[in-house]
């Protein structure tokens, strides 16, 4: 992914809209692009800074971007699991078509 990629997936990124392979993508290239960082860091402060202002409530900009990111690797590594179970439960499914197919010819 290069810079402008992530940038337009930062809203995204925000609002847990990311696919699971783009949100993979996102977080590898935010943990390793100082730059981009700074990108979601300025996004994140825009967007939440102007929602607690408004609710006049104060909040930690580092402490809730790095729960956010945090938040958002833990729930990319739920859905990869998820995936990872489904392929299971297909390829069971696959055999076990083969082997009542199997038994039915044999008997």
């Amino acid at each position: 992914m290069n810079c402008k990629e992530f940038q337009r997936q930062i809203t995204g990124f925000l609002n847990d809209e990311l696919d699971v392979q783009s949100l993979e993508v996102f977080l590898d290239h935010v943990e390793s692009c100082k730059n981009c960082r700074e990108e979601l860091t300025i996004q994140f402060l825009v967007e939440t800074g102007t929602r607690r202002l408004e609710d006049g409530t104060t909040f930690n900009l580092k402490y809730e971007l790095d729960n956010l990111m945090q938040n958002a690797r833990q729930r990319l590594n739920f859905r990869k699991r998820l995936q990872k179970m489904a392929f299971a439960l297909h390829i069971i499914a696959i055999i076990e078509i083969i082997v009542v197919v199997t038994l039915s010819i044999v008997l």
